[in-house]
C-alpha cells in the first residue's frame, strides 16, 4: 500500500487504538502528551476533511452539531477562566478533547473515508491485538480496542466466509471472556442481536425498525424522569437480585468475586444532580474543566492531589457527564445529535441496512444513561463513525445492493468498480452483476 495524505486519518485512528486500551494494559507505552497530540491531530485532520470533502445537499440537518460544537467552544473558554491549578487545566483539556467528537460527523460523511478508515484498521489492527494485545490487557478492555469490530460486525452476514468466522470469533471473545465486563458483553450481544436481522432482513417488517426507535429514545427518558422523582429506580430495582448473579475474576493476582447486579449507577446520578442545583449551574454547566462534588470519589483529587475540591471531573455514564460540563442547554443537544442522527437512518434511507444502524445509535443513546465512557477514543471514534454514517445522504441514497457492495469494499481485493458493472472477484473466480447502475447511483456507492 502507497501511503499517502489520505492515509493520515486511518493511521491516526489506528494509533489511538493502541492508546485508547493505555489504562487497562499491563504494558504502559503512552503518556498523556502523546495521547493529546494524536487527538489533536484526529480533530485538525477531521476539520481538513470539512473543508476539501463536506458538501451535503442536507447541510441543514447539520445545523445542531453546529450549534452543539459552538457550546462546547464557549464552555471550553469559560473553562480556562474557571480552572484555578494544573489538574483543572489538565480535565479541560480532557473534556475539550471528549466534547469534540462530534466533529468526526463530518469526515464520517465520504463512504470513501469511512471504508479507507476501515480498510487501515483491519489491516493493521487485528494482528498486534492477536500477538500482544489479547494477552496484555485485561479481558474487560477488549470492547475499547475492538470497537470498530461493532461496526461492521452488524454486517456479518454479508460477508465472505473468511471474515465471518474472524468477526464471530473476536465477538464471541468480547461475551464470553469476561460476564462480569457487563458493558462489553451487552454491547456485543446487541451487535449479535443487529447481525440476525440483517440475516433475517426480508422477514422483517419496516414498521419494527420504527418502532424500536421510538422505544429506545423514549424508554430511558420515562425511566429518568421515574428515577429523578423517586416514583421507581431501575437501578434499585435490578440490585434486588444481588448476590443471584456473581462473577469470579483474577485481579492483581487474587481470585475476587464480583456481583453483577450490583448498583453502581444511583450514586452517580445522585451527585451528579445534586451537585448542579446545589452550585446553580444545571443551565449551561461547570465548564469542561470542573466536575461534579462527588463524596465518593472527591476525596482523591481534594486530598491526594491536593485540589481542595472533592469533585468527580467525569464519570462512567455519557450524558450526565456532558450534563456536568455544558449543563442542561449542552446536553440537550448533544442528545438531538444522537435523535437526529438515527431517525434520518431509520426514516430517510433507501437501504435496510442504514435501518439497521439508526437502530444501533438509538441502542447507544439508550445505554448512555447506563455507561458509556465520554473521551477520544477507539470506541466513540467507532461510535461517531455510525452517527456520521447516519448524517450522510450518500451512504442513505445507497440501494440494498449499493450498501452490500460497499461493505465488501472494506475487505481484502473483493471487488473493482466499473462504471456499469460491479466485478466481484474471489480467487481466480469472478462474478459479474448483471445489474446496470446509472452514473449517479455510481457516485453515490463510491
Amino acid at each position: 500500500m502507497n501511503f499517502n495524505k489520505h492515509h493520515i486519518f486511518p493511521a491516526l485512528v489506528l494509533i489511538l487504538t493502541f492508546i485508547s486500551v493505555n489504562q487497562w494494559n499491563r504494558i504502559q507505552v503512552m503518556n498523556t502528551a502523546f495521547y493529546w497530540l494524536i487527538s489533536l491531530l484526529i480533530l485538525v485532520t477531521a476539520i481538513w476533511y470539512y473543508q476539501i470533502i463536506f458538501y451535503p445537499k442536507n447541510r441543514n440537518n447539520y445545523i445542531v452539531v453546529k450549534l452543539f460544537l459552538l457550546t462546547a467552544l464557549i464552555g471550553s473558554i469559560r473553562g480556562a477562566f474557571i480552572a484555578e491549578n494544573y489538574w483543572e487545566f489538565k480535565q479541560l483539556f480532557d473534556g475539550i478533547f471528549s466534547l469534540s467528537l462530534p466533529l468526526l460527523v463530518y469526515p464520517f460523511y465520504s463512504p470513501v473515508v469511512v471504508g479507507r478508515t476501515l480498510r487501515f484498521w483491519l489491516k493493521f489492527a487485528l494482528i498486534p491485538f492477536v500477538l500482544i494485545f489479547i494477552w496484555s490487557l485485561t479481558t474487560v478492555a477488549y470492547h475499547f480496542y475492538l470497537g470498530p469490530i461493532f461496526v461492521l460486525g452488524m454486517f456479518v452476514p454479508l460477508m465472505r466466509k473468511q471474515w465471518q468466522i474472524v468477526f464471530i470469533a473476536l465477538m464471541a471473545l468480547m461475551l464470553f471472556v469476561d460476564l462480569g465486563a457487563r458493558s462489553q458483553v451487552i454491547k456485543t450481544f446487541v451487535v449479535l442481536l443487529l447481525s440476525s436481522a440483517v440475516y433475517f432482513r426480508r422477514s422483517i417488517p419496516l414498521n419494527l425498525f420504527k418502532i424500536g426507535h421510538t422505544f429506545l429514545f423514549i424508554f430511558p427518558i420515562v425511566l429518568l424522569f421515574l428515577g429523578i422523582s423517586g416514583t421507581f429506580n431501575i437501578f434499585e430495582d435490578l440490585s434486588s437480585n444481588q448476590g443471584k448473579y456473581v462473577e469470579k475474576r483474577m485481579v492483581n493476582g487474587k481470585m475476587v468475586e464480583e456481583d453483577i447486579a450490583g448498583d453502581t449507577r444511583t450514586f452517580i446520578y445522585e451527585e451528579v444532580i445534586g451537585s448542579a442545583l446545589r452550585n446553580q449551574y444545571v443551565l449551561f454547566g461547570r465548564s469542561p474543566a470542573r466536575g461534579n462534588d462527588s463524596a465518593w470519589f472527591g476525596r482523591e483529587f481534594a486530598e491526594d492531589l491536593g485540589t481542595g475540591k472533592y469533585e468527580r471531573h467525569k464519570n462512567e455514564v455519557c450524558f450526565p457527564n456532558v450534563f456536568t460540563w455544558l449543563g442542561i442547554t449542552g446536553m440537550l443537544l448533544y442528545c438531538i445529535i444522537y435523535f437526529q442522527s438515527s431517525f434520518l437512518a431509520v426514516y430517510r434511507s433507501r437501504n435496510i441496512y442504514m435501518k439497521i444502524i439508526g437502530i444501533f445509535i438509538a441502542f447507544r443513546f439508550a445505554y448512555g444513561w447506563v455507561e458509556d465512557f465520554n473521551r477520544m477514543d477507539i470506541m466513540n471514534v467507532s461510535l461517531w463513525m455510525l452517527i456520521g454514517i447516519g448524517y450522510s445522504e450518500k451512504f442513505r441514497n445507497m440501494t440494498n445492493l449499493h450498501f452490500k457492495l460497499w461493505i465488501l469494499t472494506n475487505f481484502k481485493s473483493p471487488i473493482v468498480l466499473n462504471r456499469n458493472t460491479f466485478l466481484l472477484k474471489k480467487g481466480h473466480k469472478s462474478i459479474r452483476s448483471q445489474r446496470s447502475l446509472s452514473k449517479t447511483e455510481m457516485q453515490q456507492s463510491t
